[in-house]
């Protein structure tokens, strides 16, 4: 929200009023089943979503507190531990 001369009225939570479950209009919630024919079983994933980042930023924390660029993949801990030997000079 703006005032008239184009100040920002809601620069913080304390200012804008989030909405709460009361503001909400009533609605009805339904499912509807939608095979997916991309495998034998028709269905599909949900909830990878959350946790897409969750590997990447392992694999570079533990290439930054080994000090390589790479490391070979899976990154199980024998591959950790033979990165850590191979690195020892």
């Amino acid at each position: 929200h703006y005032d008239g001369s184009g100040q920002l009225l809601t620069a913080s939570y304390m200012d804008y009023t989030m909405p709460r479950a009361d503001d909400l209009p009533s609605f009805k919630v339904s499912t509807s089943n939608t095979p997916c024919p991309g495998n034998p079983l028709g269905v599909k994933g949900c909830g990878e979503a959350g946790a897409i980042g969750s590997p990447p930023a392992v694999i570079n924390a533990i290439t930054d507190a080994l000090g390589v660029d790479d490391i070979p993949m899976p990154a199980s801990p024998a591959t950790v531990w033979a990165t850590i030997r191979a690195t020892k000079h």
